[in-house]
């Protein structure tokens, strides 16, 4: 049974991970896991853990899935800021060799909760071959399903697999088409933010472009009035590049609702500077964003 303790850290930090990842609005869902006895028994007699060597890292397992694939890496940079890395292993696509693609950082506890493990591995002989760290795993929706079965059906039991070269090469190529449909996924949102970009449906474009958690509050009329009658301050916004905006917001102290207002005056403030915009722009708004750009 695990200690108490163990589920006070995991609560801890899922806290601290779940109200950042909210902040940034991105369309994502969170799971968390502790180990089990019978699960810490297990990876202890599959692997060779040391108390001079190597420590069990994954005591508190996080899993972070996102709706569409370009999400992945700024959500791994989120997590590398806010809780530093103790190693990362993030697989880019080989050209000549496909292979399912690793996503997993090992964080370490946070201060308070690594002085509070330590009391804990103090008093409990089990978890003397565990490290004060924890695993964070990223996917993408479509792909989560397939390492699900993939760790239970195949990576704990390799022995099963060890004369199914074919066999194992399907399994392969089943992920192989799902990383093709995450590709296909993001594509397809793109080219639907242009045709409301065309047809001058600024929130469309918006909501598809920028895939957020918008909440349902419509764009200020007087903007869309404004957008239709300046469509070049509206074809600005939909050529900013959507990785970049959204890195940067999330890389600064920035935390405002995710409403169609806001980041059009998030957008405007930053990168386009159109003053009727910036008229309409709440004064709490524009100190905020003055105090982060300086």
């Amino acid at each position: 049974m695990i200690d108490y303790g163990i589920e006070i850290i995991e609560k801890k930090i899922r806290e601290k991970l779940l109200n950042e990842l909210t902040r940034t609005g991105l369309l994502f869902r969170l799971f968390s896991r502790i180990k089990d006895s019978n699960s810490i028994s297990d990876k202890f007699n599959r692997k060779n853990y040391s108390e001079d060597d190597k420590l069990m890292q994954d005591l508190i397992g996080f899993r972070i899935i996102t709706y569409f694939n370009d999400d992945l890496k700024i959500i791994v940079d989120l997590c590398e800021k806010l809780f530093g890395k103790e190693e990362l292993v993030y697989d880019e696509p080989d050209t000549e060799i496909f292979r399912p693609l690793r996503k997993n950082m090992v964080c370490k506890f946070p201060k308070d909760q690594g002085i509070y493990f330590g009391e804990i591995k103090a008093t409990n002989d089990e978890f003397q071959l565990i490290d004060d760290t924890f695993e964070i795993q990223f996917r993408t929706t479509l792909s989560e399903g397939w390492h699900e079965v993939d760790h239970l059906m195949r990576y704990k039991c390799k022995p099963d697999w060890s004369e199914l070269t074919n066999e194992s090469r399907m399994l392969n190529g089943i992920y192989a088409s799902l990383e093709t449909n995450d590709q296909a996924l993001k594509a397809l949102f793109d080219d639907i933010a242009y045709l409301h970009y065309r047809a001058k449906r600024w929130e469309a474009m918006l909501r598809n472009k920028l895939r957020l958690r918008f909440s349902l509050q419509n764009l200020d009329v007087h903007i869309v009035n404004y957008l239709n009658e300046n469509s070049e301050v509206g074809k600005n916004i939909f050529k900013l590049n959507r990785n970049d905006i959204i890195s940067l917001y999330i890389n600064s102290t920035l935390s405002f609702p995710t409403t169609f207002d806001n980041w059009v005056f998030y957008l405007n403030f930053y990168f386009i500077n159109d003053e009727f915009i910036l008229s309409k722009t709440p004064e709490f708004l524009k100190n905020e964003f003055q105090l982060c750009f300086e």
